[in-house]
């Protein structure tokens, strides 16, 4: 497997090291839940230097990247995030990305650790000039994410005073705890929150000092158990369970993703076929109307008939609301909220509700 350059911190702080995509990564330390509450109410802390790092750079880095993604990069100023897909000519989905742009002809792509050698590839092999260069930086650069109520608290307190009044989706440069970071205001949990990318050989002492500056604050490790409890709440997609190159943005709920006005891109021809003739199936989140647990694999079921209509895609029980939810897809037409289905729980039929995501609505006080 491939480590980090964080898996010493990890093995310190007695992690349960598993494989993920590859890599050997922290399922916990202290416990899923533990963590999972500690980033809800104060703060976390996560390695995510498993995900790729690709940089575009060049005069023709704009117009490259609007061929080969989904969403308006034109959009885009000087320290600008946005989420967007890349697909196959048939639509289907290679992968979710962020796009940064850092430069005006330089953009970072933060792709899924799992996709990583594929969208590389997929990438070099798209019709592009001498005036885009495309490079891998994934073992130069490691990216971690703060997240959690207190993390602006934790930013200032390690000299980062300046990325406190980032606003959501925006970028910037500065040093923390004197290590040249990339501070964007980005993250997968639903909390206020960064993710840093930070030189590989340096983000040992960035760990290290963001967990010293958070002892006091509460600040724990916390693991992709609890990351996926968390990103599982507000409904945002896992590559892999939730999307892959058999489903479409239509598809998935994340038609916002995609500009048609911009001109031609991959899989742009079919995703407006489909979206002018309505998609076949739809990825809906649903909560349990009794207790029990949803798990990916499960058979979903129409409410009547009782017959698969779906399947789950991504269900836990939700810490907070203390109930079952998940994610799937259903036909188009049963994919209204309020909608009851049944979901096939080891051979139990328990019955849920289609209802609105995100799962969990931090308090407007909070």
């Amino acid at each position: 497997m491939k480590q980090t350059p964080l898996i010493a911190q990890h093995r310190a702080a007695g992690a349960k090291l598993v494989d993920f995509a590859g890599w050997e990564m922290p399922i916990q330390y202290s416990g899923v839940l533990d963590e999972y509450h500690a980033v809800r109410s104060k703060a976390g802390l996560f390695d995510v230097s498993h995900m790729g790092r690709l940089i575009v750079s060049g005069a023709g880095a704009l117009a490259f990247l609007q061929a080969v993604t989904t969403n308006d990069v034109a959009k885009l100023a000087v320290g600008q995030a946005q989420y967007s897909m890349l697909c196959n000519d048939e639509g289907g989905i290679k992968d979710d990305i962020f796009v940064y742009r850092l430069k005006p002809a330089e953009y970072l792509l933060c792709v899924n650790a799992s996709n990583r050698a594929k969208v590389l590839a997929w990438l070099q092999a798209r019709p592009h000039d001498a005036n885009v260069v495309l490079e891998d930086r994934s073992s130069q650069m490691a990216q971690i994410a703060l997240q959690g109520p207190l993390s602006k608290d934790i930013m200032i307190a390690l000299g980062g005073e300046a990325a406190t009044t980032l606003k959501l989706h925006h970028i910037c440069e500065a040093a923390l705890a004197s290590v040249p970071t990339l501070i964007a205001r980005t993250g997968y949990t639903g909390e206020p929150g960064y993710e840093l990318y930070a030189p590989s050989d340096r983000v040992g002492l960035l760990w290290e000092r963001i967990m010293d500056a958070g002892a006091s604050q509460g600040l724990k490790p916390a693991g992709l158990g609890s990351r996926d409890l968390l990103r599982l709440e507000m409904g945002y997609l896992l590559y892999g369970n939730d999307i892959d190159e058999t489903t479409t943005p239509i598809e998935a709920a994340v038609e916002w993703t995609v500009n048609f006005e911009k001109g031609d891109f991959a899989g742009r021809a079919k995703l407006l076929v489909q979206k002018e003739g309505g998609p076949a199936k739809r990825f809906v989140g649903f909560e349990l109307l009794e207790k029990a647990v949803p798990r990916h694999g499960c058979k979903i079921l129409d409410a009547r008939s009782s017959e698969p209509i779906g399947e789950v895609s991504s269900g836990n029980l939700s810490p907070l609301l203390q109930k079952g939810i998940g994610l799937g897809y259903v036909p188009f037409a049963q994919s209204a909220i309020g909608t009851r289905i049944t979901v096939d729980i080891r051979g139990k039929a328990v019955p849920a509700q289609v209802v609105k995501t995100p799962f969990y609505r931090k308090p407007k006080s909070a």
